[in-house]
């Protein structure tokens, strides 16, 4: 920062320019005056100041992969039952686009379901890419396990449409079971399509969340699966999503009841003071009086086993009347010799 002149200096200062000795006219190029870099301004819309083209879609609903992981492992379960095949699907991502350029990506491929989520309003679409709608139609209409899939490049007919129904029909089920943590919605299937023209929920450039599943067939990816939701339709449940970490802390108590029921379970505890191999002839010929050598040395501690594994050492005494043993250390330590360090 450049100095401040003093009183004395202004006063000096504005005397010279009363007398005339300081020009007041516009100061010779010789001696110009720093010039300040100008800054380009641009037009600011308030509306758009966020990317939402392809940006997770996690940070805008909290929590939300933890119900859509749920969702997943139901309708793998759902959909092994049903198909009586090992199936098992997988949550890729979630990402933000807008509903217009949703419909797009699906290139007008394979089968959409437009689903209602009362009280919710929008609704949502769930997408069977054509490999995994020409899967599923295989292993329906009785296809060996040997067979591989195949994604034909036609589009489906109505027949085709009308027997994945009842697979979407499925759905309903398991995202209502699966959103139960958060609120209480029922999914209803509206109708299933092929034709994506026809499908309007929401406005265009309405903000959407698109979340990919993968489908693995005994192992095998088999196809792909699109969970299409409006913001606006989670929107409100916003603050329940959030809520959702408390009831993973509450989860967390199941540990804690299970480690706390296997401190009350029993276990055998033997006090081991040797052990030998004998032969089933020589068992066999045992008679009465007859003593087996242990090649034990009672100066020695005893070994404890727990369920038939070395853990102490201790030993050997009575207590009120009983034998007893009293533990010295761990098993393999030998510090502290007979009595240890306890």
């Amino acid at each position: 920062m450049e100095p401040l002149l003093n009183k004395q200096e202004i006063a000096e200062l504005l005397a010279a320019v009363k007398a005339g000795r300081i020009p007041t006219d516009q100061i010779e190029s010789s001696h110009p005056w720093p010039i300040r870099q100008s800054v380009s301004a641009s037009h600011l819309d308030l509306f758009t100041v966020y990317e939402r083209i392809r940006t997770s879609g996690e940070l805008r609903i909290p929590n939300l992969d933890i119900i859509l992981d749920n969702f997943s492992r139901r309708f793998s379960t759902s959909l092994t039952n049903v198909m009586l095949r090992n199936f098992v699907i997988e949550r890729a991502e979630i990402a933000t686009t807008v509903f217009q350029q949703s419909l797009v990506d699906l290139n007008n491929q394979g089968a959409v379901g437009i689903y209602s989520t009362s009280p919710l309003k929008y609704g949502c679409l769930f997408h069977f890419d054509t490999l995994m709608a020409f899967t599923l139609l295989e292993i329906m209409l009785g296809s060996s396990h040997s067979s591989e899939s195949l994604a034909l490049d036609r589009n489906l007919t109505t027949i085709e449409i009308s027997l994945l129904k009842s697979i979407m029909l499925d759905i309903c089920n398991e995202f209502t079971n699966a959103m139960r943590p958060v609120a209480d919605i029922q999914v209803l299937l509206s109708k299933v399509e092929n034709n994506f023209r026809l499908v309007n929920i929401v406005e265009p450039e309405t903000e959407v969340l698109v979340t990919r599943f993968n489908i693995r067939l005994a192992g095998e990816l088999c196809g792909q699966m699109q969970l299409i939701i409006p913001y606006l339709t989670l929107e409100p449940l916003r603050e329940r999503f959030k809520a959702l970490v408390t009831i993973i802390q509450g989860a967390n108590s199941w540990t804690n009841q299970l480690a706390q029921e296997a401190m009350a379970m029993d276990s055998l505890v033997i006090a081991c003071s040797g052990h030998v191999n004998m032969s089933i002839r020589k068992i066999l010929n045992l008679q009465p009086g007859d003593i087996i050598d242990l090649q034990y040395n009672p100066d020695q501690p005893l070994t404890i086993l727990v369920e038939d594994l070395p853990l102490f050492q201790a030993i050997a005494g009575e207590r009120n009347g009983k034998k007893a043993f009293h533990i010295t250390g761990y098993h393999g330590n030998r510090v502290g010799g007979i009595h240890g360090n306890t």
